[in-house]
């Protein structure tokens, strides 16, 4: 958690110009009342952020989901593994696309999700609020929305939190699916069968449809 009455921020994106309009963001916006906003860094790329980190101490990251050398989620995740807990560095997810689901970020090890379409006021809020309350999770009205539309879906259909974890998993084939879940392949067709009869579905496709539809997974791979 920072300390003092300036939060430190660093930015990962590989456009430049989303880089310059946060950095103008935080210089036009952060400067005028307490907890202040400081922009340490910048980086394009995940490498070039992990080695950064090695040194500064930002108390907020912000990273884009779609980096030019790894995604966003892997660089939380290398974060989060090397022990940089949310009391040391809280982040905040960007994406400008719906190429990344929000319970993948989430489940990554970020804070919050913000889109690249929100306002620089809101991302002004995000960073203050995130960096104050480290710990808890950060979500714009309209994300929240959609957590609570897959959420009315998946327990209207009674879709179990294993079945939700299977289906989140569709695109890949059961015996990938197994490992992740650690579970067997047979337990995996199980429960594949099990969505199918609460889906009304008859086909990996079907039920493929249903989970992007709600928003549950993306709804085209990159």
């Amino acid at each position: 958690m920072y300390q003092g009455d300036t939060i430190n921020v660093f930015v990962t994106d590989d456009h430049e110009a989303v880089r310059f309009a946060l950095e103008s963001w935080i210089k036009t916006k952060a400067g005028d009342e307490k907890p202040f906003i400081n922009l340490v860094g910048t980086a394009s790329s995940g490498a070039e952020t992990l080695t950064a980190l090695k040194t500064l101490k930002p108390d907020v990251l912000l990273v884009d989901m779609q980096l030019s050398d790894t995604t966003g989620l892997e660089v939380i995740k290398s974060l989060r593994q090397k022990g940089i807990t949310n009391d040391k560095l809280s982040i905040l997810a960007m994406t400008g696309n719906e190429s990344v689901s929000v319970h993948d970020i989430l489940a990554s090890g970020a804070n919050g999700y913000l889109s690249k379409a929100e306002s620089g006021d809101t991302f002004i809020n995000a960073i203050r609020w995130i960096a104050e309350h480290p710990g808890e999770l950060w979500l714009s009205s309209s994300v929240a929305q959609q957590l609570v539309v897959i959420d009315h879906a998946l327990n209207s259909a009674g879709i179990t939190p294993v079945e939700r974890n299977v289906l989140r998993l569709i695109r890949l084939p059961n015996k990938e699916i197994a490992e992740l879940l650690n579970i067997s392949e047979g337990t995996v067709k199980n429960y594949i069968s099990s969505i199918y009869q609460k889906l009304n579905v008859g086909s990996r496709l079907e039920a493929t449809k249903f989970a992007a539809k709600i928003g549950l997974i993306p709804s085209a791979q990159r």
